[in-house]
């Protein structure tokens, strides 16, 4: 049993996102769901009654000044991360903001340095980089399992239909795949690419894509990008909101292939190809607990000072840094660009 005092989470926007979160906190080691905020302050108080919060708030700024939340899971729609991220570290709060942490590299960067002039945790939730599934990825690569990595393809595609003013479609919205879907495959080919030249991530040195914009609302509804890293490491990236094409990955070596088939929700079989004519080597990912469990604790032992292990997966700030760089090409490449690109 940990001797860490438990953290003291409030909950910021509570739609489906924020559901699957609230479910895991009080199950997840030193932590407890302590507020919720929404601002109907009926469906907060439905959504505490739910997940067994203390209190229940009718506006983000009530839940804030609550003295004891001590960190704050931000679910609400990515267009607005940047403006709560602010407030929340004003506040004197600790951050896991939902992805994308930002719109773009440069609203990162300023919230980057809101939460370090405060001295406050702020951490982007991607909640497949801290699972079991990943790490065991990243040590078949390690392993040199495959041989040197050559190719890597990533998708995350489904097909949502026509909702141009839902928030997968409408542009004020944050609509669109790349940033909602591409920012899982960009983060899984930079891992992969890293960690196949012994470093924790790495940059693309070119990045091609074309993709379709909605004549409407001129969102991105399915993309792809190819992509160049240092050693001559090739990634093809997919990523769709109306078409099903598939949430997987796969890693081409000299020596055989890793293929992943539920690379983001990590509930498939990880298969290691050595020899095409015997079977692979097959792992099952583990499900003990939830997946978005591994986030909450690997935050909460980071917010007690213990830092996020040399060799793990999980997310740290100057990766997401550089998810978000490279992102804001893919987007450029496509003539993709929302207000939060306007340089104020």
């Amino acid at each position: 049993m940990s001797e860490l005092k438990p953290v003291r989470w409030g909950i910021l926007a509570c739609g489906n996102i924020a559901n699957a979160f609230a479910k895991v906190v009080n199950e997840a080691d030193n932590s407890v769901l302590h507020a919720v905020a929404s601002r109907d302050v009926e469906k907060a108080q439905a959504f505490a009654q739910k997940h067994g919060a203390s209190r229940a708030y009718g506006s983000y700024e009530a839940m804030l000044a609550d003295s004891e939340v001590e960190a704050v899971y931000i679910a609400t729609l990515h267009p607005f991360h940047m403006e709560w991220i602010k407030h929340c570290v004003y506040a004197g709060k600790h951050v896991l903001c939902e992805k994308p942490l930002t719109m773009n590299l440069r609203e990162a960067k300023q919230a980057q340095k809101a939460a370090l002039d405060k001295r406050r945790l702020l951490r982007e939730a991607f909640m497949y980089r801290h699972h079991p599934q990943t790490q065991k990825v990243v040590d078949l690569v390690e392993s040199g399992a495959i041989g040197k990595v050559r190719l890597i393809e990533a998708n995350f595609c489904f097909n949502g239909g026509e909702q141009p003013e839902g928030r997968h479609q409408a542009k004020e919205l944050g609509g669109g795949s790349i940033l909602d879907l591409g920012c899982y495959t960009m983060s899984f080919a930079r891992l992969i690419a890293g960690r196949a030249q012994d470093r924790l991530f790495a940059e693309p040195l070119e990045l091609k894509a074309v993709g379709h914009l909605d004549p409407q609302t001129k969102t991105d509804m399915w993309t792809m990008a190819t992509l160049r890293f240092e050693g001559d490491i090739l990634a093809k990236l997919t990523c769709a909101m109306r078409v099903n094409a598939g949430r997987n990955a796969v890693i081409y070596g000299e020596k055989g292939r890793i293929e992943v088939d539920q690379a983001w929700f990590c509930d498939g079989e990880v298969r290691v190809y050595k020899d095409e004519r015997k079977e692979p080597d097959v792992h099952q990912p583990n499900q003990d607990t939830s997946l978005y469990r591994y986030e909450v604790d690997a935050f909460a032992a980071e917010l007690r000072g213990q830092p996020i292990g040399a060799k793990a997966v999980g997310m740290r700030f100057d990766d997401t840094l550089g998810n978000l760089k490279a992102l804001d090409w893919w987007r450029a490449e496509i003539g993709l660009g929302y207000e939060a690109d306007t340089v104020r």
